[in-house]
Parts: C-alpha cells; structure tokens; sequence
C-alpha cells in the first residue's frame, strides 16, 4: 500500500498531485478564507492547507467515499483514471471526421501503471445536411390551366380560351438534388378541358418527354425552373391524334421541402391537331402557336430508392 499523503507531506509526488488537482480542477474555485486558491503554487511541494482544500473538492466533486483531504488509494485511483485532458482538431470537408486524441493521464505515482487511451474517431455522416446527389423520383401532379386563343392559327373559326383540367404521372431522373441542376421525365398526363368549338377535344390523353433545368433562382422555401417539353396527344369527343412542342417557366413554393410543393407555371407552344372523325363526320386539321398557363398545380413526389 503507497503512503498516504497528508497535509505537511512534502516531495515530487506532491508536486504530482498539486499539479492534476489544479487540471482536475481549472474549471472550478477552492475558497480558502475568501479567496481562490487555484491554481495551486507547485514548486515548494508542500502539502499544505490550500492542497488540503483542493483534495476535498476534488473528492466531493468525484463523490468519492472518503471526503477528508487525505490522498489515499481511493484518490490516487480517481486522479489516475478520472483527471483526461483532451486535445483534438476538428476538421470540416465532403466526409467530415471528428478525432479526439485524448492525453494519458498524467502517472502521479511511477509503480503503478495506467493503461493507454486509444484516440476516439467519430465519423457523421454530414454536418446536419443531406446528400446532394442524383436519383429518380415519381412524381403526382394535379393541376388546372387555361388555354387562351391562339396568336397563330391555320384555322379560320373563332374560338375563345379553354380551361383544362389535368393529373400528370411520371418518372423524373434529376442529376442533383440541391441547386441549379438538370431534370429528364417521361410522363403519363390524362386531362379534361371546356369546349369552345365542335373541334375543341372534350378528353385527352398525352404522353410527354420533359427536360428542365431547375433551380437556377432559388431562395429559402422559392424555386424557379426552365422547362421544354414535346408530346402526343390522343384525343376524343372529337376523336383526333396531336403532337406538340412547348417552352416555358415555372416558380413553385415548398410545403414540404422535397416532397410537396405548389406551382405555376406559363409557356408557348406550337401544336399540330388532326380530327379523325368531327362533328360533320369527316376529318380535320388545324396548326396552332400560342400561349398555355398553368395557373395552380401541385406535386407530390417520391425517391425511389
């Protein structure tokens, strides 16, 4: 058993002992007749009445057995396994790592031996942000538009604005999924519109191809895109068969972020329309070169893992 150290006990393990109680504890005070007494002075290695405040405080802030000022086995134990200074750099890139290297407590008493401390490596897998990365998404858009007159037509009727009625499907494949980047789709888009004149179709089915680059504007929960989209159209009530190419933007708003969102949209387009069977029972065609609105729409849209 080593000897206890008590006050008036002098030498190089007081000096030891003086100098992990003021690491043990720096982020504390020992009040000894109204002042702080730490740090305690360590070149005398005396044990005096300021190391016995000092021990006490370490024992009653390690709630150890013994509360009495003496460094006994129990407090050597403590001092040896408790008193850790770590010592680390944190650094920050694409897979940040976070070490600790911890410093071996200091051996207060040369015979007896501490075990090592092996450093501690901790790897997030990002500081509080989510991958940026591609992938494929399925998307679900309702929404409701108008159609107004055209600016060019090949047909010599008249003919006002027609306001569909739409749910769009699809695969979208988007090479990022934070900031200005590229977005391909195929969609699936059955719509109901008004009709204006016996050729305007009632019900149409469209298949679409779709290319946007998203995001080159965007702030907080906003995002704006530029889209071109081609498609063919089947139509019904009249029965007819279309093909169509639009250019347009979108400004949409999160509800909630990546998942559900609001938008509008506004673009031209040129479209090319044959009636297989109309009104009068004999086919028809008509090329056209307007404006196209969507004026609400929503998306719901899914990774796929």
């Amino acid at each position: 058993m080593a000897e206890v150290l008590v006050q008036g006990s002098h030498g190089e393990e007081v000096r030891r002992l003086q100098r992990n109680l003021n690491a043990a504890l720096a982020k504390t005070a020992v009040i000894v007749d109204g002042r702080n007494v730490l740090p305690l002075e360590t070149k005398t290695g005396i044990f005096g009445s300021k190391t016995k405040a000092a021990v006490e405080k370490f024992q009653t802030d390690y709630k150890l057995k013994k509360v009495d000022g003496k460094v006994g086995d129990e407090t050597r134990r403590a001092l040896a396994t408790r008193v850790l200074i770590i010592k680390g750099i944190v650094t920050r890139d694409a897979s940040p790592t976070l070490t600790l290297r911890p410093t071996p407590p200091p051996n207060l008493f040369p015979k007896l031996i501490l075990p090592q401390v092996p450093p501690l490596q901790l790897t997030p897998p990002s500081l509080g942000s989510k991958p940026n990365r591609p992938g494929w998404l399925f998307q679900l858009q309702p929404a409701t538009g108008i159609t107004p007159a055209p600016f060019v037509s090949s047909s010599n009727g008249g003919g006002g604005s027609i306001t569909t009625g739409q749910v769009a499907m699809g695969l979208v494949y988007r090479t990022k999924s934070e900031g200005p980047h590229w977005e391909f789709g195929g969609v699936f888009q059955p719509s109901v519109s008004t009709q204006n004149s016996p050729t305007d179709p009632r019900y149409t089915l469209q298949l679409q191809g779709n290319v946007a680059y998203a995001d080159p504007y965007s702030k907080g929960r906003f995002h704006t895109a530029l889209f071109g989209q081609v498609s063919l159209l089947g139509n019904f009530a009249p029965t007819g068969l279309g093909l169509a190419a639009q250019l347009g933007g979108q400004i949409s708003v999160d509800i909630i972020e990546d998942k559900w969102n609001l938008f509008s949209q506004a673009g031209v387009q040129l479209s090319g329309q044959w009636t297989l069977f109309d009104h009068k029972g004999l086919g028809a065609g008509q090329l056209n070169f307007g404006p196209v609105f969507t004026i609400l729409g929503t998306t719901i849209q899914w990774d796929i893992k």
